[in-house]
Parts: C-alpha cells; structure tokens; sequence
C-alpha cells in the first residue's frame, strides 16, 4: 500500500512539474524550473519535498539547468530522486 502511495506521490509531482507550459517553443528559464519544482515540492511528502526545494534552490542558482523537457533533464532527474527519496524513507518506516 505504502508502495502505491509514494508512486501515487511522484505522479502528482511530476504533473505539478510539467503542467505549466510554456506558451512559446521556448525552453523555460531557470527561474520557471525552480518555480515548477517548489510548486511539486508544495504538494510532496516530507523527503521529497526536501529534494525538490533543494533543487529549486540549485535551479535558480544555476539557470542553464533547464529544459525541463528532455528525460536527463536537471527537472527530470530531480524528481527521480524526490520518488526514490520519498520510497525510501516509506520503506525504512515500515522496518520500525
């Protein structure tokens, strides 16, 4: 069940991440990634939310960090490791 949450979890990340497209065929800025990322981070569960504030942060630090739409893309990745954070903390709950 918890399994199914913290995959539940990610989609809605990753559709908080995404949804918000552009209205040129430009690639968005650093700035609208980081702003896509806190909007996920808004509705993510303690530890992936940790991970996506932090790369927010790192996104508006560093603006050539985008497109978002590429699958290796720093959005991307991040939040690949704001699910494997999130699963993993689920798992070492349910080892208490």
């Amino acid at each position: 069940m918890r399994k199914h949450v913290a995959a539940l979890s990610l989609s809605l990340c990753i559709a908080a991440c995404g949804g918000q497209e552009p209205t040129s065929q430009a690639s968005p800025s650093g700035e609208e990634v980081a702003d896509r990322l806190k909007n996920a981070a808004d509705q993510s569960a303690p530890k992936a939310k940790e991970v996506l504030e932090n790369a927010a942060d790192e996104a508006r630090e560093h603006p050539s960090l985008a497109p978002v739409d590429d699958p290796n893309s720093f959005a991307q990745e991040a939040m690949k490791k704001a699910g494997e954070a999130e699963a993993s903390a689920s798992h070492a709950a349910r080892k208490q």
